[in-house]
């Protein structure tokens, strides 16, 4: 079976996929790693350095390689993948037919944009150019990124049998989440393994624990700017964070 992650970019995936990683190891499953070209990761660089294998990062789900990636995984392995990429008819077919599960990994919008603010921050010190021309510190310069994000991700969780897991749990009460995928995928894992295992997918060098902190913007975000979050997200925070508010600590 495949097993996709998808996960809001800048909302905690990979230290998700890191996560899931260990929790199919533990359960039997040890990782496949699948080739960059098989993965479709067709530029020189990446195929010369095999970036990506060891959480199999998709950057496309295209018809030959969803054939490539469902003919290659035995029917007895549940095998890790990860992408930030809207899900193709063809995966969705296979997820349809039994042979592919995911789970979607989601965060505060408000929470994301901080974390987009400090990647810009970090790309201007280094020389580095920004595409996306978000402005630091201008919530709504990164609504069409933080936009096109969500609507991959509402993709996936309309796939059939998607789980949704939210950042908070992952990052700060990961048992919940190891729970949740361990009910997904009918495995068992005891309860002690819980700590190792995400203290293990945390302490990757690409684990990106970019700042660590719940609920970033309590204290990093002015309230009228999480108020403009969360007119423009409407129906997302409905969905999917229906308590949230404006909430500013002044401590």
């Amino acid at each position: 079976m495949l097993y996709i992650s998808f996960g809001l970019e800048k909302g905690g995936s990979t230290l998700t996929a890191n996560l899931t990683k260990r929790i199919l190891e533990a359960a039997g499953h040890p990782h496949i790693e699948f080739s960059a070209t098989d993965r479709g990761q067709v530029s020189a660089d990446g195929i010369a350095k095999g970036r990506g294998g060891s959480i199999n990062n998709v950057k496309g789900w295209l018809p030959e390689i969803v054939q490539t990636l469902d003919q290659g995984v035995p029917s007895d392995r549940i095998v890790l993948f990860r992408t930030h990429r809207e899900p193709s008819p063809e995966i969705l077919s296979v997820i349809r037919e039994g042979r592919a599960r995911c789970h979607v990994a989601l965060r505060d919008p408000r929470d994301i944009i901080l974390s987009l603010f400090d990647t810009v921050a970090r790309k201007l010190d280094r020389g580095r150019g920004n595409a996306a021309e978000i402005e630091i510190g201008n919530v709504s310069s990164t609504f069409q990124v933080v936009g096109r994000n969500i609507e991959r991700a509402l993709e996936w969780a309309e796939a059939p049998g998607a789980i949704i897991l939210d950042y908070e749990n992952t990052a700060f009460d990961p048992t919940v989440t190891i729970s949740a995928i361990c009910t997904q995928l009918g495995l068992v894992i005891s309860h002690e393994q819980h700590a190792r295992l995400f203290a293990e997918a945390a302490s990757r060098k690409n684990g990106k624990f970019n700042v660590g902190r719940s609920r970033r913007h309590r204290l990093e975000m002015k309230a009228e700017d999480q108020q403009a979050v969360l007119d423009h997200f409407t129906s997302f925070y409905a969905r999917f964070y229906p308590s949230a508010r404006v909430d500013v600590d002044e401590h």
